[in-house]
């Protein structure tokens, strides 16, 4: 029945369109995930391993470093190099082991230099925060620019097969309970109209037609 078939597409229709929202969605979150994972697991733990070594320069206050606290900072390098994930950070890294030593004994030239290896090595992976946040940004306005083109299409969809349901179906119907009342009201002459209705109701407003003609029919006075 074309009619059925027409309201499955409608239906199909408006699921289509709640899939495809739904699987953007997840796609774009699915590419977010990784971004903000290297944000989170990666640049930052070697932010906070570049900070433990600032602590342990800090606490020495100029003189040599304890052995416990040069543990630290030797751990906190080891980190670092375990979790390289920047092209630029190799280089600071090897300068930072050149300079550790020395500045953990007290050299003050070596400390300075250091701090400077430092600062370098956490900008380092600050601008590559900053660039993976671009990238997310990036991908969020994407996701919603996406969302706002599914939206509108499914609008347009939707005022579409709305359009064609009440040109096919509801118009049809609300004629035929018009025409109904309008018998009950003593007007024998109206019949339904079947402009754009579907062929089953085209069917069933034309049987409703021949059944209120031959009713008209038979109130109709015998010829004499």
């Amino acid at each position: 029945m074309q009619l059925r078939t027409e309201l499955a597409a409608v239906v199909l229709g408006f699921a289509a369109v709640v899939l495809v929202l739904a699987f953007s969605a997840i796609g774009l979150f699915v590419r977010m995930g990784p971004a903000i994972d290297r944000i989170l697991t990666r640049n930052d733990a070697t932010i906070v391993a570049a900070e433990d070594i600032l602590e342990t320069l800090a606490d020495s206050g100029g003189g040599a470093i304890v052995d416990a606290a040069r543990e630290k900072a030797h751990a906190a390098i080891a980190r670092a190099r375990e979790n390289v994930t920047e092209p630029g950070e190799e280089p600071v890294l090897d300068a930072i082991d050149r300079q550790l030593e020395a500045a953990l004994a007290g050299d003050r030239d070596a400390r300075r230099q250091l701090l400077t290896s430092v600062e370098q090595l956490i900008e380092v992976n600050r601008a590559a925060m900053r660039e993976v946040d671009r990238d997310a940004q990036r991908l969020g306005r994407a996701g919603a620019w996406v969302a706002a083109v599914i939206g509108i299409g499914s609008l347009a969809l939707c005022l579409l097969l709305s359009r064609s349901l009440g040109r096919r179906v509801a118009r049809p119907m609300g004629d035929l309970r018009d025409t109904l009342a309008a018998q009950r009201g003593g007007d024998t002459f109206r019949r339904c109209s079947t402009v754009g209705a579907s062929p089953e109701l085209r069917d069933v407003l034309d049987g409703v037609n021949e059944l209120l003609d031959e009713r008209a029919t038979l109130r109709e006075p015998p010829a004499t």
